[in-house]
């Protein structure tokens, strides 16, 4: 089943979990820069196996694009998701 992408920005990324980027996005919308809970949500989700890490390393490369940087935690969350992908 393909996932349509919502807008323009998200095409090169295959599944990206809507929940966590609408909720980046309204942060980012609203003057503020997208605060750790999010990751923390995602990565519980993740790690709990609710999203399948794949789409979790979408989600946080399409709120990259979306904050235009990125920083320690964001990278640390991505090398978890990899590393789960390998196992």
């Amino acid at each position: 089943m393909r996932i349509p992408s919502i807008n323009q920005n998200q095409n090169n990324f295959k599944a990206v979990n809507q929940k966590y980027y609408q909720w980046a996005k309204n942060e980012v919308k609203e003057g503020f820069s997208v605060s750790s809970e999010i990751l923390r949500q995602l990565r519980y989700e993740v790690l709990w196996k609710d999203i399948h890490p794949q789409d979790g390393i979408d989600t946080i490369e399409a709120i990259k694009e979306l904050v235009g940087g990125t920083g320690d935690f964001i990278e640390r969350v991505l090398e978890t998701f990899r590393s789960m992908l390998k196992e």
